[in-house]
């Protein structure tokens, strides 16, 4: 029997910590096994990513200039994430964009992101897609577009936060490129402050993407669809942040309204993991 309030409390102390000497290790999280790779962004890992450096108009007719400055690994709710940083300095707009070609691939696999994307509307224009690492200029190297927004549709329809779009990029070259193109108008927000995750399945046959596991769009690329030799290799991650040109459809600067001068946008990924199937 306990002669006091205090031994007895003592007492259940020790018994609860499995004895007062002992530390309690909190559990830890049971990865799965078919997880081949995963990046929580602790650090920026240049064995696996490198920031891009890029003239404005490079691309697409976009104004930003990439620069590696625009990328860093932060904070944000508590978690250590990969921040992308578009601003606006007078005439002149930065942001960031990374790619893990040569470095981090897979040829059939389940890529994810968490991702938390900032108000596009106008002239923001994020991106989390793939690209063949198989050295091959583009299309013949094929395009995965897992994630767009910005579009210019969205904004002429007021919808810029729920019209998500996605897309498939190949051809013998750049006169004979193809596309297949996918808008859909989801019935909530994208833009709403959370990280939602963004996925595609690549298996020898199709490619389907999900946003938050529901399907946005399965393409075939079967040997009869006519597109597998350009879908057949290793495939790279890209995420970046670009602000106005042919997807926005906006060349003006002054027509950026979701980057006033001085002002700056942030796109925040707090993982990335890569799964066999």
């Amino acid at each position: 029997m306990c002669r006091n309030l205090i031994s007895c409390l003592l007492l259940m102390c020790c018994f609860n910590q499995a004895g007062c000497s002992q530390d309690i290790e909190e559990p830890k999280e049971q990865l799965p096994d078919n997880l081949v790779f995963i990046d929580e962004f602790e650090t920026f890992n240049d064995k696996v990513w490198t920031k891009e450096r890029h003239e404005p108009g490079w691309v697409n007719n976009e104004l930003q200039e990439y620069r590696p400055e625009n990328v860093s690994v932060g904070t944000d709710q508590g978690k250590s994430v990969l921040i992308i940083t578009a601003e606006r300095k007078g005439n002149n707009i930065y942001s960031g964009r990374v790619n893990s070609q040569g470095k981090m691939n897979f040829r059939t696999g389940r890529i994810e992101a968490s991702i938390k994307l900032p108000k596009t509307a106008n002239g923001l224009w994020p991106a989390f897609w793939m690209m063949g690492d198989n050295g091959k200029n583009w299309p013949t190297c094929g395009e995965i577009d897992i994630l767009e927004m910005g579009e210019k549709q969205g904004i002429l329809n007021g919808t810029s936060e729920s019209l998500v779009n996605v897309a498939i990029h190949y051809g013998e070259d750049y006169t004979s490129h193809r596309q297949e193109y996918f808008a859909k108008l989801l019935d909530h927000s994208l833009l709403d402050g959370e990280y939602h995750i963004y996925a595609l399945e690549k298996t020898a046959n199709r490619l389907t993407i999900t946003i938050d596991g529901i399907e946005i769009r399965s393409f075939d690329i079967s040997p009869v669809s006519g597109r597998q030799e350009y879908f057949k290799d290793e495939y790279y991650a890209l995420i970046n942040l670009a602000v106005g040109g042919n997807f926005p459809g906006i060349q003006d600067i002054d027509e950026i309204t979701a980057l006033p001068d001085d002002g700056k946008a942030y796109m925040y990924v707090d993982w990335i993991k890569v799964f066999d199937l």
